[in-house]
C-alpha cells in the first residue's frame, strides 16, 4: 500500500491538534486539556419531525466534565469564570499531527483497495456462466 507524504498535503488535508494549557499562577502547577472540534448531527425521532441543523461545537475535556462551546470567543468565557484571570493562565495550543495524517492516508489506502477488491470480485461473479 502506498502512503502519501504529509508533507505535501494541501492544506485542507492537513490535521492539527489541539489544547488548552492552564497554569495555576500560585503552584506553577500546568494541566492540558484536550480540544476537539465535533459536528452534532440530529436526526428526528418520528417520521414527520422536521430534521434541525447540524452544529458544530468545540468540546473541551476538562476532567471527567466536558465544556462546549459554539465558538473560542465562548469557549474563552467558559474558561476565564472556571479558571479566573487571578490565579490562572489559560493558553491555546495548535501542532500538525503528523501521524493522524498518516493514519487517515493509510485508512483511506485500505478502504480504496477494498473497494476495488469488491467490484472486481462482483464484475468476475457476474460474468460467470
Amino acid at each position: 500500500m502506498r502512503s502519501r507524504n504529509s508533507k505535501q498535503l494541501p492544506e485542507d488535508k492537513q490535521i492539527f491538534r489541539y489544547w488548552v494549557e492552564i497554569l495555576e499562577v500560585k503552584t506553577g502547577a500546568k494541566r492540558e486539556l484536550p480540544l476537539n472540534g465535533v459536528r452534532k448531527i440530529y436526526f428526528p425521532r418520528k417520521k414527520d419531525d422536521p430534521r434541525k441543523p447540524d452544529e458544530d461545537v468545540l468540546q473541551l475535556k476538562d476532567g471527567p466534565e466536558t465544556l462546549e462551546a459554539r465558538n473560542l470567543d465562548e469557549l474563552a468565557a467558559q474558561l476565564c469564570e472556571r479558571y479566573p484571570d487571578e490565579a490562572y493562565e489559560r493558553r491555546l495550543f495548535e501542532v500538525r499531527d503528523h501521524d493522524a495524517e498518516k493514519r487517515h492516508a493509510d485508512a483511506m489506502d485500505g478502504l480504496i483497495t477494498i473497494l476495488a477488491e469488491a467490484a472486481v470480485e462482483s464484475y468476475l461473479r457476474s460474468e460467470e456462466p
